[in-house]
């Protein structure tokens, strides 16, 4: 995201990259969701960088609007947000160990790839360290640096030897 909303009010404190990012990434899912692009183009792999913005830890609330709201919310798609988790990929960028253990279990390991950020300043400096240091077992720690992103570029590991 790079034009967020309320731009010239949220320069001040960093704000833009902080808080405006993230909620920019949310709304960019929220958009492909609720207009039913997803729907219609069925076999699209998208991923979200920054472990998805905000859209991970605001799946209920946005789920219980769709479900309270449909006249607002489900104008152009009657899918359940929530249904759409499995169609998604996230990158690891959180940088905490509570969020990315969050990311993991809402949507799994499987649809988690390692962000960099790279070139910008908010990257992690050792791209990779969140999820050597997250406690997950190997197989999981290795679906993260490398396996989710394989799968989402639907290349073989084999390519790598």
């Amino acid at each position: 995201p790079w034009e967020m909303m309320g731009e010239v009010e949220i320069q001040k404190y960093w704000l833009a990259w902080l808080v405006g990012m993230p909620a920019e990434t949310s709304r960019a899912i929220c958009s492909l969701i609720f207009s039913g692009v997803l729907e219609k183009l069925p076999k699209l792999r998208i991923a979200f960088a920054h472990g998805g913005g905000s859209f991970p830890s605001t799946i209920g609330r946005i789920e219980h609007g769709f479900n309270v709201r449909p006249d607002l919310c489900a104008i152009d798609n009657d899918v359940n947000p929530r249904e759409y988790l499995d169609r998604i990929y996230f990158d690891s960028l959180v940088h905490s160990p509570e969020m990315l253990r969050y990311l993991v279990d809402l949507v799994g390991p499987e649809r988690v790839a390692l962000g960099t950020d790279y070139p910008f300043p908010l990257g992690e400096l050792a791209p990779g360290k969140l999820i050597e240091s997250s406690g997950y077992d190997d197989q999981i720690k290795a679906t993260l640096l490398h396996g989710a992103a394989l799968n989402w570029l639907n290349l073989d590991k084999g390519l790598f030897k």
